[in-house]
């Protein structure tokens, strides 16, 4: 351990002076400030002896002073060690990258980010992105065997150029398994960076969206051993799309048939039901009284639904799911009556048949979600909708990707040192 030599002015700091010097009895911090060695050169045969110090210096820092010694038979000077003085800028540099890394992930800009640093040490905007740029840049994905994975594709863009992100994410962990950039998304892109990520010898569960593709590629890669899942919430939206805006009050009815599959919709169907019943009992003077009547009760019925979507949040509930054998119940009812749909809506439930071990895959792993939602919140924090349109560059885009898979790593915005600990530090060394 270094010998420290106090005095008033450092003695209350001792313990924070140990962790910067190195741990060995080989050094000493003088009562002058002079961190040297107490282990003399040898040259020319014979011991150096003490030859004052040397400065070693930071702009905007202040200087520190490490001892030197000489040889006295042939005057060759000999410079000490200066690791402690390296570390303690190191320690700076980390917590000042991890403030700059905060304010990024916060969506600050550029500009405000070198107005802030003014108020602490003054650098300009290059500085700070370079610092931005070599911390994201050395990030390194978590390699583990996993389990149960979530894959999802953005497209952002690099000017007006059309990009495509893929990414791999761990459920279990929400930590992204790999991230990355490409110029198309084609099955030869899918397949390769599937292959390069993922143990293609070991069982997998991959929760994906309703690409039509994906089955024939996991089958291609992982044979048997994959359990593919579709995104029931994404299959949702489809369905909704299926009918439309400005749908008549039977297609709303048979729209929330179809979307009651999965996911338990009773209450929503019994009220448009009870609006169909009084819809055949009255009668209108003209087609603009029946129209402006539908939209007051189209209206009263989506009112119905927000207010059963508060009373869940309140609660902290979710939509109820079926279990396996009532979805399969509904689902076969509504295949019975398929031919009552509109064509779209007829398409999507032959979709949904010939999908159906892809839809219900999740009953049988424990723990495997029904959604992509993982991933979707992922995006949602990592590289906003509004944020794809503005980035110009690969590296640009790939940085911001990164930096939320960093912050769920790592977790920068807790530094190991605050900048008011670093620079009490350095002002117990400087002069």
């Amino acid at each position: 351990m270094t010998e420290i030599y106090l005095n008033l002015n450092n003695f209350t700091d001792s313990k924070l002076l140990l962790t910067l010097f190195p741990a060995s009895n080989e050094y000493e911090f003088t009562a002058k400030r002079v961190f040297r060695s107490k282990k003399r050169v040898i040259c020319c045969g014979q011991e150096c002896v003490h030859d004052g110090h040397d400065f070693i210096r930071k702009k905007g820092f202040g200087k520190a002073k490490v001892g030197k010694q000489i040889c006295q038979i042939c005057g060759k000077q000999h410079h000490e060690d200066k690791s402690f003085w390296k570390k303690l800028l190191g320690q700076w540099q980390e917590t000042i990258t991890s403030l700059i890394l905060t304010l990024r992930d916060s969506h600050v800009a550029w500009e405000v980010v070198q107005k802030v640093m003014s108020f602490i040490i003054p650098f300009g905007k290059t500085k700070a992105v370079n610092l931005f740029n070599y911390r994201v840049e050395q990030f390194e994905y978590p390699q583990e065997n996993y389990l149960i994975v979530n894959y999802d594709e953005q497209h952002p863009k690099k000017g007006r150029i059309q990009k495509f992100r893929l990414t791999l994410l761990n459920y279990q962990t929400r930590v992204p398994i790999a991230d990355e950039l490409f110029d198309n998304k084609d099955e030869i892109t899918i397949e390769a960076f599937l292959r390069k990520h993922l143990d293609v010898n070991k069982e997998i569960v991959l929760i994906t969206d309703c690409d039509r593709r994906y089955p024939a590629i996991f089958k291609k890669i992982w044979g048997k051993k994959v359990i593919h899942q579709k995104c029931l919430l994404h299959l949702n939206k489809l369905v909704v799309n299926d009918f439309g805006r400005n749908i008549s009050l039977q297609n709303t009815h048979n729209l929330y048939l179809i979307l009651n599959i999965f996911y338990n919709r009773k209450k929503e169907i019994r009220f448009i039901e009870h609006i169909l019943k009084k819809f055949e009992k009255k009668t209108f003077s003209n087609s603009s009284q029946k129209k402006e009547w539908i939209k007051e009760q189209k209206n009263k019925f989506y009112e119905e639904v927000k207010r059963l979507e508060n009373e869940r949040r309140k609660d902290h509930k979710n939509l109820s799911r079926r279990s396996l054998a009532q979805a399969e119940k509904v689902a076969a009812g509504l295949w019975q009556q398929r031919n009552l749909f509109p064509k779209n809506a007829q398409k999507r439930l032959i979709m949904i048949k010939e999908n159906w071990e892809y839809f219900t895959a999740f009953y049988a792993v424990d723990g495997c979600p029904a959604t992509n939602n993982a991933v979707e919140n992922f995006y949602s924090t990592s590289l906003k909708t509004h944020r794809k349109k503005q980035l110009r560059t690969d590296k640009g885009i790939l940085n911001h990707m990164k930096l939320s898979a960093l912050k769920r790593v790592q977790n920068f915005s807790t530094p190991k040192l605050t900048l008011l600990q670093i620079y009490g530090l350095i002002k117990l060394l400087a002069t």
